[in-house]
């Protein structure tokens, strides 16, 4: 069964950010960075083998990989990739640089890299380890309050999640078994960590939402923190008002009428998506019993920094509200 979770997300220092790709899980992670900035939180969202799309829908241009990026007072950005996470960790481990630039420019270190099963996605996870355990030497605290992982997409994310478990199952002992419990420990802590699933309200997200849901409560034991729905529209109207507007045939203007036409086929196609979103919304209400957060569908041309800032004040709210709802859910 899955570990219970704390109502305030921002209270743990890693969120992992799941789900179908396409459903909004940057966006989301961008959000709740703002969100953790806004409360004093000095925060980090990494995203794994990204193009930088955090960046840039905070703003900025993105930055050299495995590096952070400030982005906005509190909060900075970073794109984390497999092979550079394993570079980064050899010249901690390994004090002698010549002895480092040898190890990384050998075919053999790169045929080891490629042919590894499993090794990336435990040293991306290591990497995100490190962040979120690391010490500031100038300052003595913690560089970063929480870090928020942007995960890829479902299938993938599965095998990021459950290679430290498998690789503590099969060494046990050695630096690779202590270097792996040290990431189970992280990911299974509800104090520490919490996996939010991501969809939105259509058929193949939801259902993939669902059975990741299973997957991590009964495979991995994670601890959950909450579901986000992106992207649900909510139209104020049905089929009943929409025919109250009349048949546009009838205006005798032609530029009227092809606004009006326009209009009301907008105003069905919205009413269907409301519909097919209900129907889902209460698939997930059924089968995904976690506090759940709506983020309307933003109507832009080309999403990006305007639109984020626009929906952290809806998060912000949302989050209060289903904190509230949840308390029966919640630990105290």
């Amino acid at each position: 069964m899955a570990k219970p979770i704390r109502s305030d997300l921002f209270d743990r220092r890693l969120l992992v950010n799941v789900g179908k790709g396409g459903v909004g899980k940057t966006t989301v992670s961008c959000l709740l960075g703002l969100l953790a900035a806004q409360r004093g939180k000095k925060t980090l969202i990494a995203e794994v083998d990204g193009a930088g799309r955090a960046a840039r829908l905070l703003g900025a241009q993105p930055g050299e990989v495995g590096m952070a990026q400030t982005v906005r007072p509190l909060l900075s950005v970073m794109s984390v990739e497999g092979s550079a996470a394993l570079a980064e960790y050899l010249q901690i481990i390994l004090p002698v640089k010549r002895v480092i630039q040898a190890v990384l420019a050998s075919r053999i270190y790169q045929y080891f890299v490629a042919a590894a099963p499993g090794l990336k996605e435990l040293m991306t996870i290591g990497k995100i380890w490190y962040e979120a355990e690391r010490i500031d030497d100038a300052s003595g605290e913690r560089s970063w309050d929480l870090v928020i992982l942007d995960a890829p997409a479902t299938g993938h994310s599965m095998q990021y999640l459950s290679m430290p478990r498998a690789a503590h199952e099969v060494f046990r002992s050695g630096l690779v078994g202590r270097e792996s419990q040290r990431l189970v420990d992280l990911l299974s802590d509800p104090l520490r960590t919490a996996v939010n699933l991501i969809t939105t309200a259509e058929e193949m997200p939801v259902n993939e939402a669902i059975e990741m849901y299973g997957r991590l409560t009964e495979d991995l034991q994670m601890p959950l923190g909450y579901l986000f729905i992106n992207r649900v529209h909510r139209a104020e109207f049905d089929e009943d008002a929409i025919a109250q507007l009349g048949d546009p045939a009838r205006l005798a203007d032609p530029k009227d009428r092809a606004l009006a036409a326009e209009v009301i086929r907008r105003a069905r196609e919205e009413a269907g998506w409301t519909a097919i979103n209900a129907s889902y919304l209460q698939k997930l209400r059924d089968c995904v019993p976690l506090p759940a957060v709506e983020l309307p569908y933003v109507y832009a041309e080309e999403f990006g920094v305007e639109q984020v800032r626009d929906l952290v004040a809806v998060m912000d709210v949302a989050l209060g509200a289903s904190g509230r709802r949840s308390g029966k859910h919640a630990r105290a």
